[in-house]
């Protein structure tokens, strides 16, 4: 990905550019810078003075007399607001929050965007002490945010991975700010690590969640402490009305496209009344698998028919025996967290999820 630097030769351009070129190395960002000095390439950009960079159609122009710091700036503010794709990852430095950045990591390499490593300090509350150990506490996992993030870029740099790492250190209530900031700022989705005992996700799904009131609409992925570090080869997917609305379905097929993974569409039979609708639901599920083949490998549609066992029991026993990656579950529209507690299907199954899970809001 490549930045144009129009300049005549000289100080000023020479300066805007290392500044520019140590910046993209501090965030990460694989960006390479090009200096172009022919005037007829100035008037070529529609250029009404130079110096000034060029990032795609958009053009940021030095002015006269500012300084070079505030041109820099406005430049890497830009490509950090354009970067839409990244990946978000709550982390409590546990080794659950360690899983989850690896299985995030190896999710941001096959989207080709970047990871966020965000950490909510939650303050105590105590008459007598809380200022002094707040403070302390502030400070230390602040410094251990940073140094995770320092050694994600050492280790992608030795490995030539071109993944950006930024953080996030807020303070205030883990879920609602998670979500809020999740809801609210350049990511595709959400990573969280969690295992039976659960450590992150109690925070973000427990009772504190059940009390928040802003709902995000973006995907999170849950994924257990034991699960494979690799794409999906396969994938389960609950089939209901609410996976054929709104563009849900194309983003499953996207997502899956990646690394060619097989689709399979399990739609759980809760009586014999459920028998008109499969039918139907698999019709119109064909139909637009149809108009998207190009992003097919292979699928199957299938129903399930076991009225003795509960229904997140059934798909995740279904998921285990067809050795899949992952299963997708999707909401209804009252909101991904309030879902999430109306739900108990989707509830359960991230109680104690045996693979990583991903959940999509109606």
């Amino acid at each position: 990905m490549n930045i144009e630097l129009y300049s005549v030769k000289g100080f000023t351009g020479s300066a805007l550019r290392q500044k520019l070129q140590d910046k993209l190395a501090e965030h990460q960002l694989p960006y390479t810078v090009t200096e172009i000095h022919e005037v007829d390439q100035f008037i070529k950009a529609g250029l009404a003075a130079v110096p000034a960079f060029r990032i795609g159609d958009h053009i940021i122009q030095h002015l006269p007399d500012q300084d070079p710091d505030d041109t820099v700036k406005r430049v890497v503010d830009h490509l950090l607001a354009d970067r839409t794709g990244t990946v978000l990852v709550p982390v409590d430095f546990s080794a659950e929050s360690q899983h989850a950045i690896d299985y995030a990591v190896m999710l941001a390499s096959s989207m080709k965007t970047g990871i966020t490593l965000a950490h909510i300090h939650e303050q105590i509350n105590d008459p007598v002490s809380s200022v002094a150990l707040n403070m302390q506490l502030l400070g230390e996992r602040r410094q251990i945010l940073d140094d995770l993030v320092a050694n994600l870029k050492v280790e992608f740099q030795e490995k030539d991975i071109q993944i950006p790492v930024t953080s996030y250190f807020g303070v205030g209530n883990p879920s609602g700010s998670l979500i809020e900031l999740l809801e609210n700022g350049p990511y595709a989705l959400m990573v969280i690590g969690t295992k039976a005992s659960d450590t992150v996700v109690r925070r973000l799904f427990g009772t504190i969640s059940s009390r928040v009131s802003r709902h995000s609409s973006k995907p999170v992925l849950v994924v257990p402490a034991d699960s494979k570090v690799s794409f999906p080869g396969r994938i389960v997917i609950g089939l209901t009305e609410d996976l054929l609305d709104n563009g849900t379905l194309e983003y499953i097929l996207r997502f899956g496209a990646r690394k060619n993974a097989i689709f399979d569409f399990i739609h759980i039979s809760q009586g014999p009344e459920d028998e008109k609708s499969f039918i139907s639901l698999k019709r119109r599920l064909h139909e637009k698998l149809v108009l998207h083949r190009d992003l097919l490998c292979g699928f199957n549609i299938r129903q399930i028919h076991d009225d003795d066992d509960p229904v997140h029991e059934q798909l995740t026993d279904y998921a285990e025996d067809v050795h899949a990656g992952m299963l997708v579950l999707v909401t209804h529209q009252r909101g991904l967290l309030e879902a999430l507690f109306h739900n108990s299907v989707t509830r359960k199954v991230l109680y104690e999820p045996e693979i990583p899970v991903l959940i999509l809001s109606h």
